[in-house]
């Protein structure tokens, strides 16, 4: 792995400016205490600040998505969100009903225990739904959970099964906004054609620098806007 000196560098050198990180944040919500008004106010936002998504539970996904529609914003929403372990019929269900309302993006929490083959299938079948509608799909591995062979094995289902970007963490149960886990993750995805979205910790402009130094093309963070105004002032 590169030094912490050579990954600042690199996230840097990566990052052209502060319109540049906007365009790699997913502004997220996932908090169980938000508002209809809350969800409301991170879509404007988003919009304010030219963040690269917002992103929400599926029920605030739904009654957002005509605001987010007018004001330009892209929408994410979390499936099977936070463990994973619902069936897959009630996933699919999730997706279906978001995808409809215009979700252009699912961050898919896949059911671990079934191994890497069980995830495959089952994140084969919600892949096949995303794409009749034109939509992305993100993988959420909780990366710190595994050594590598583990993580390599959830890489390769993620990509086979036709996932485009694969997740560090839902940020509930792991931190993986951190360099070192963003670095696993990355050397083992990108090689194979797949994204790499950092998640879990990044509050500052520094975290963010950090992550995409590491390897990630997108920041999930639940601080947009204080990641970026941290960000501005280290002009």
């Amino acid at each position: 792995m590169p030094s912490a000196r050579e990954i600042l560098q690199q996230g840097l050198e990566r990052i052209g400016g502060p319109e540049d990180l906007a365009a790699r944040i997913d502004s997220t919500l996932l908090n169980p205490k938000a508002t209809e008004a809350d969800a409301e106010d991170l879509v404007k936002k988003a919009a304010e600040h030219g963040f690269r998504c917002a992103v929400l539970t599926p029920a605030h996904s739904i009654r957002v998505s005509k605001l987010a529609e007018k004001l330009g914003v892209k929408l994410c929403s979390v499936i099977g969100f936070p463990l994973g372990q619902t069936l897959l019929e009630a996933k699919l269900v999730e997706a279906q009903a978001v995808l409809e309302a215009g979700v252009k993006e699912l961050d898919v929490v896949p059911n671990f225990s079934l191994g890497p083959d069980g995830v495959y299938r089952e994140v084969s079948d919600i892949v096949r739904l995303a794409k009749g509608y034109g939509a992305l799909v993100k993988v959420i591995l909780e990366a710190p959970l595994w050594d590598d062979d583990k993580l390599s094995l959830l890489v390769d289902s993620s990509r086979r099964a036709g996932a485009d970007v694969v997740k560090t963490s839902t940020g509930v149960y792991t931190k993986g906004g951190d360099p070192l886990t963003v670095y696993r993750l990355a050397r083992l995805a990108k090689p194979i054609g797949l994204g790499v979205k950092a998640s879990g910790g990044i509050k500052t402009g520094i975290d963010a620098i950090l992550a995409v130094g590491a390897g990630a093309d997108i920041i999930g963070t639940s601080s947009a806007e204080r990641v970026l105004e941290s960000f501005k002032s280290l002009a």
